[in-house]
This record gives structure tokens, sequence and C-alpha cells, in this order.
């Protein structure tokens, strides 16, 4: 278990590392073609809201590397909202400064600041009367609730949040909202609540057909699979996510589609292919010249090697990237690295050079650790003293776990502090304190199991809301299908009730001009039919692609074009013929005497019949 808790500091530490800024005295974040990006952009600014948009990305992208350069930031942010008077202004600078802590929310102090910016938000939207900002400082007030294991309040924030979005047009509020509720219900362990918010978002989002919500929701089904061991599932999404990054031209995005695809590939232990997406990942930020962006990528190997037992080739690669390990105490998390160290060390029985990490890191993680990170610090130092043979040390940061773990009320993390205290007290020869933790690990591990089987429901839940979304998705198509083909049989019958009309008028005597715009207007409502109907198939065959409509449809208009005036110029000079005209009303007439002619002869046969037979 340790093992993969000090990857997984080191993933938090450096997906912030994509929040990062230039620093002289930090060589390897000197080329940041974000940072770039973004002060050219705030070059060019010139009103209020684009200045306040710009500095907040600024401010977060900085954060993890360079703390008081993101502070600036986030103070130049908040002054130009204060002297702007515009509300609205104001609360997003006070929600982009609780994100950007949010997103280091291994600092418990982070937190803190976080949901204290939240609230504040909050107060000023529901002062101002502006529903749509109440709506975001709701869901970040239960962001920063949902980080500090405050779970029932943060869905009270989640609720609110919600209804307030339902009520606006905005489709990014309700994807957000929508999502962000299933994040809480999932912490709850409400996976079927939690799996519904996220296919009403999905919903939502593809109807929009908006980059950002999608990513957004594609990422969060993708994990609510992970979490169901339904890695096919998981990976599906994740595919989807690299889809779209390549349709709306998000390279960036794309970076962090291929390190999540790596993720879940490591957690299906299939690491030759994870390793081949981290691979990918690396191969783009050197075509875009980023080099801080790799070390997402890097830290994510190393969890890899973690994960699959190679805790050797981990260290190894941990020395091989020395920016990796400047990125971290740069930014002020040295303590991590300790730690990793720490652990690493443990599994390869060099306890003295463990205990020397562990213990250069335990004041920094109590003072600043959040109450997870603290959590799993502390199993790294029981760890180490079970190996040790220091049973009472080990024992006294168990303790410490257990306090945590029941703070949080997660069961999970009881359970594990439940075994490991049975364990040492038996090492103690303490049988009676070894009995009270282990009935507490049973009770645990029954709760557990249950949960365990409510998985397989879910997973039969889950996969019987598919197929009822998926039935009703082919029931609306084909209602779809038949109302246009109810439609496209009307307009047929028309364009031909419109012919048969004109050819009518040629039979009689009208005058030209009206055979000629009654034709004009026939032949418009012909050809254009014929391409509402191509168009839909022009767009099947490319895809949606513009270039290649453009070029069918230029194709297709330089034949209908010439044919179609035509066709319309040799119908209605046939009609129009006063020859034709004469020669139709002859025969009609002819046809209508032959016809009376025959009735009455039909009627004196009958009538002579009739006699005779008297």
């Amino acid at each position: 278990m340790p093992r993969i808790v000090i990857a997984l500091c080191l993933i938090l530490i450096v997906a912030a590392g994509k929040l990062s800024a230039q620093d002289s005295n930090n060589p390897f974040l000197k080329s940041n073609p974000m940072i770039d990006t973004l002060e050219a952009q705030l070059a060019r600014a010139t009103s209020n809201t684009d200045k306040v948009k710009v500095l907040g990305e600024l401010a977060e992208f900085s954060v993890g590397a360079n703390r008081k350069l993101s502070d600036e930031y986030s103070a130049q942010q908040f002054r130009i909202a204060e002297e702007s008077r515009d509300r609205s202004l104001i609360i997003r600078a006070h929600l982009s400064n609780a994100q950007r802590l949010y997103n280091l929310s291994i600092l418990q102090q982070n937190i803190t600041q976080g949901l204290s910016a939240s609230r504040k938000a909050l107060s000023l939207a529901k002062a101002s009367h502006l529903p749509e900002w109440e709506a975001w400082a709701n869901m970040y007030v239960a962001i920063g609730l949902r980080l500090n294991a405050e779970f029932d309040e943060a869905l009270t924030f989640n609720n609110l949040a919600l209804s307030l979005a339902t009520a606006s047009d905005s489709d990014s509020l309700k994807v957000f909202a929508f999502n962000a509720i299933a994040n809480t219900y999932m912490r709850k362990k409400d996976k079927m609540l939690a799996f519904r918010n996220y296919l009403a978002a999905l919903e939502i989002a593809e109807r929009a057909d908006n980059f950002k919500l999608l990513k957004n929701t594609y990422q969060n089904l993708s994990a609510f699979y992970a979490s169901l061991d339904d890695y096919e599932r998981a990976k599906d999404y994740l595919y989807k996510f690299v889809a779209i990054t390549k349709r709306f031209d998000k390279k960036l995005d794309r970076l962090e589609a291929y390190n999540g695809i790596g993720r879940v590939y490591t957690q299906a232990k299939q690491y030759d292919i994870a390793m081949s997406f981290y691979d990918r990942a690396i191969a783009l930020a050197d075509t875009m010249k980023f080099e801080l962006i790799k070390l997402n990528s890097y830290s994510n190997i190393v969890d890899m090697y973690f994960n699959s037992n190679q805790m050797l080739k981990g260290l190894q690669y941990l020395n091989s990237k020395p920016e990796l390990k400047a990125f971290v105490e740069n930014a002020g998390f040295s303590h991590n690295i300790d730690q990793a160290y720490g652990a690493m060390y443990i599994s390869l029985n060099k306890l003295d050079s463990a205990e020397y990490f562990l213990k250069h890191a335990e004041p920094s993680f109590e003072k600043t650790g959040s109450k997870l990170s603290l959590f799993w610090f502390y199993a790294n130092m029981s760890n180490l003293y079970n190996e040790k043979k220091d049973y009472k040390k080990a024992v006294a940061y168990t303790f410490k776990q257990k306090a945590i773990a029941d703070a949080m009320g997660d069961m999970e993390l009881m359970k594990t502090t439940a075994q490991t205290l049975d364990s040492l007290y038996q090492k103690l020869g303490d049988y009676k304190s070894a009995y009270a933790h282990s009935h507490d690990y049973y009770v645990y591990k029954d709760s557990l199991e249950k949960l365990s089987t409510e998985k397989d429901l879910m997973l039969l839940e889950v996969e019987n809301e598919n197929k009822r979304k998926q039935r009703d998705s082919i029931l609306e198509e084909q209602a779809k299908r038949d109302r246009h083909n109810i439609q496209y049989m009307g307009i047929t019958a028309a364009i031909a009730g419109v012919f048969i009309v004109l050819v009518m008028l040629g039979i009689f005597s009208v005058s030209h001009a009206t055979i000629r715009i009654l034709g004009f207007f026939a032949f418009i409502f012909l050809f254009e039919f014929i391409i509402l109907i191509a168009d839909n198939q022009i767009h099947h065959w490319t895809h949606g692609e513009p270039w290649k409509i453009l070029g069918i449809k230029i194709a297709l208009i330089s034949i209908l074009l010439p044919l179609h005036h035509y066709l319309e110029e040799k119908v209605i000079h046939y009609l129009t013929s006063r020859k034709l005209l004469d020669i139709n009303k002859e025969a009609l007439l002819a046809k209508f005497y032959n016809k009376k002619v025959a009735e009455a002869d039909s009627y004196s046969d009958s009538k002579s019949n009739s006699f005779k037979a008297d």
C-alpha cells in the first residue's frame, strides 16, 4: 500500500506541473509555451473582463512552480475586478482564486483558503441577485467541503447549485452542476446516483457539442467505470476524449488524455500499453517544445513501476529525471520526494536510509499535509518501524492514522488501520488489544464485502441503465426517421402536384408568363429537394469536414445548375408552344365528344332492348 501512496503524491504535485510559471531560478521553466501565450493575451487585453480571465489562468498555471508569482497574478486580478465594481468580475476573481488553491489540495491550508474564497463569492452572488454566479459559487464551496471529507454538507451545496443551474439557459452551468453533484455522490459511495447525474451531464454536453463540456464528462465517466474495475469502458471514454482533442485541435489536452489512458492501463496491469501512451505524451510534448509538461508523464511512469512492484526500476527512473525532482523541490514539496525515497528504501530493506528520508519529511507533512496525504505518510512511518521491529513506535503512528480515518469516516482506511493494529499488537504479545482490533477489522471487512456485492449489482444496474438509454435512443431515432420520411413523402407529393398543374396549364390557353413563373418555381422546388436529400448523404460521407463538404457541393452544383436551366428551358418552351396548345385542346375535346357519343348510343340501345322485351 505505501508504495502506491508515494506515486499518488507525486502525481498530485506534478499534475500541478502544468500549472507552472517562468522563474529565473528554475531553468527548466524558462520555456513554457502556455505562459508565453497567456502573457501575450494579457498584453493585448483591453477590457476588464479579458484581463481578469487571463490573470486567473496565469495564477492557476503558476501556482505549482512559483507560489509567490501566482499570488501576485491573483492579487492583480482581484484589484482589477474590485476597481471595476462589476460584481460578476469580483465573484469570478474569488472563484478563480479558489480553483488555483484546490488544484494543490495536498496542502490543507490551500483547501481552507479555497473554501474561504468560495464562500465570499457565494455571499456576494446572493447579495447581488446573480443566480448563475450563485450556482457556480455553490459548486466551489462543495468542492472544498468534499476535499475536507464533509460529504453530506457538500451535497447540500451541490443540490442548491443544481436547482439554480436547471433554471438557467446555460449548458455549461448545467453540465458542471450535474458532474459536480455526481462527484460528491461518488465520494459518498452512492455510485448509482453518481452515474445517473453523469449521464445527464453527458446528454447535455453531446447536444451542445462543446469541447470543454465533453472533456469534463468523458473524464468523469472514465473515472466512474475505473472505480467499478470496468477498465474497458473507462478506456472507451478516454479514447473519446482523444478523438475530440483531434476534432477541436487541442494538443495540450491530448497530452492529458494520453496520460489518463496510460493510468487506466496501469490500473488494468497492462503495463506495456501504459508505457506506450506515456511515450506518446512525451513525444507530443517534444513536438510542442513544452518540456515542463513531460513531468506529468515521468511521474506516471514512476507510479507504474511502483504499482507493478518494480521498486528498483522506479528508484532508478526517478534518479534519472533530475528535472522532476528539481521541479518538486522548487515548488516547495521536497518532503514528498523524501517520502518517495523512504518508501522505496523500505521495500529494498535499506531501513536506515528509509528512516533518514521519512524523518526528514515528517515536520513538513505535519505542518502542511492534507488529511489524506498525512494518513499515508503515517502509514509509511508505521511500515518502517514494523520492519525495524520497533512495534511500539509502529503502533503510535498507526493510531495517528486511525484518528484521521475515523474523522474522515472512510471505511477502507479504517479497515486498513484495524488490520495493522491487530498485527502489531500480536507481535507485542498484547492479544486482548489485538482481538479488539481484529474484531473491528472483520466488521469493516464485512461491510466492505457487502459494498463489493453491491458493486456487482451496481454493474448490472449500470448495464441496464445503458441498455435503457440505448433503447430510448433507438426509439427516438426511429421516430425521427419516420417523421422525416413522412415529410419527404409530403414534399414529393407536392412536387408531383406542382408538375401536374404545370402540365395541365400547358393544355389550356394560359399566358406564357404564368407558365414560366410556375415552371420556374417548380424546377427550383425540384432541384432544392434533390440538394436537400444529397446534403444528408454528403455529411455522412465526409463526417462533417468542411473542405470535403465544399468540394462535393461544388461538383454537385456544377452538374445540377446547367441541368436545371436546360430542363427548365426545354419543358417551358414545350408547354408554351401554341401548336401544342391547339393539338392538346382538340385532342382533349375529341376525347370528350367521343365519350359523350358512346354514352348516348349505349343509352339508346338499352331503351330499345327494353321495348322489345315488353
